[in-house]
């Protein structure tokens, strides 16, 4: 009857009404928070308003502690939002279960600062703190290459620079046990910016770009305060991150120019490059002429970018495999 097909269409809009509601309410679970979760305490205000050591309503070994403290607690976000936010490329799972690693050393970081504050009277959020940190990670979303050269290449890194530099000044201030704490943290940090250096290459290989010149656009474009030193060039070394990447003195004349001096003039205002700009200029680096062997090569990269096309991702997978089986080879013989 008319009732009965009647019935039946608003009975079938209804349901599809439902599924298309629950799908809709799937993608958002898929969806990492823009922001995790955070205590009431630390205040977050800008880096500015951050007290120094001689402005600390702390003393200066717990105020170290509590800086650090606010660093591992960020380190242990990045790293599972790296998972979660980019599980949707399905690449090999030795690739989220480093970062899962990571996660799970960061932790361990965060535990040990916070139970040494406790030692010293102290509980971590007695201070303000900045959200310089997660800015990275927002800035950097977009792109899987973006995240690696920006967060554990560029930000971990930091921990390499200044650790032993942390861990001699509260020697001298007379706590021993707070600097065995920091020496232990950033011998474990080496690690975690190995892991992102390794995959940044594989990820580049994979899509056939130049390492070093991606890396150097994507700083440029995202983090150009990050391209300013002081750099332990050892360190880095050591776990694979050599000094002509990021070290602006070891570019190209032409590349500081054009590049570098722009993007460092942003970060002064307090804003990176745009990346249409920094695109912009790499692209007109390309036809000009520089010197030194490495030169071309320097900027031939531009702003590269994970691909989104279905059958290039699955591309791209299949090379990281073939990476990984080929690397398992050579370990094995």
């Amino acid at each position: 009857s008319d009732q009965q097909r009647e019935d039946l269409r608003n009975s079938s809009g209804s349901s599809c009404a439902g599924q298309q509601q629950q799908q809709q309410q799937r993608q958002q679970w898929q969806r990492p928070p823009v922001r995790p979760a955070r205590p009431h305490k630390p205040e977050l205000v800008l880096p500015k308003h951050v007290p120094s050591p001689k402005d600390s309503p702390l003393p200066l070994n717990a105020h170290m502690l509590h800086n650090l403290a606010h660093i591992e607690l960020n380190a242990i976000d990045l790293a599972w939002d790296t998972v979660a936010r980019y599980s949707h490329l399905q690449l090999p799972p030795a690739f989220y279960e480093d970062f899962a690693r990571v996660a799970d050393d960061e932790s361990r970081h965060f535990a040990w600062c916070v139970q040494r504050m406790a030692e010293l009277g102290h509980c971590y959020g007695d201070m303000p703190a900045h959200d310089l940190l997660w800015r990275g990670a927002q800035s950097s979303a977009g792109d899987l290459g973006a995240r690696l050269a920006i967060v554990p290449m560029s930000q971990e890194a930091r921990g390499l620079d200044a650790g032993k530099r942390l861990a001699e000044r509260l020697v001298g201030a007379g706590d021993a046990r707070s600097a065995s704490i920091v020496a232990a943290i950033a011998t474990e940090e080496r690690a975690h910016v190995a892991v992102g250096v390794i995959w940044f290459t594989r990820l580049c290989q994979a899509l056939s770009l130049d390492p070093p010149s991606s890396f150097r656009a994507w700083l440029a474009a995202l983090g150009p305060e990050l391209l300013k030193g002081p750099f332990n060039h050892e360190e880095r070394q050591m776990v694979g991150l050599r000094r002509e990447w990021y070290d602006v003195t070891a570019w190209p004349e032409e590349l500081q120019q054009q590049v570098v001096k722009p993007a460092l003039a942003a970060a002064a205002r307090g804003k990176g490059l745009p990346v249409a700009a920094a695109a912009d200029a790499c692209g007109d680096l390309n036809s000009t002429s520089l010197s030194g062997t490495d030169a071309g090569a320097a900027v031939s990269a531009a702003i590269p970018a994970v691909p989104k096309d279905s059958q290039q991702l699955e591309q791209l997978r299949r090379r990281l495999w073939q990476m990984l089986e080929i690397e398992g080879v050579v370990a094995v013989t």
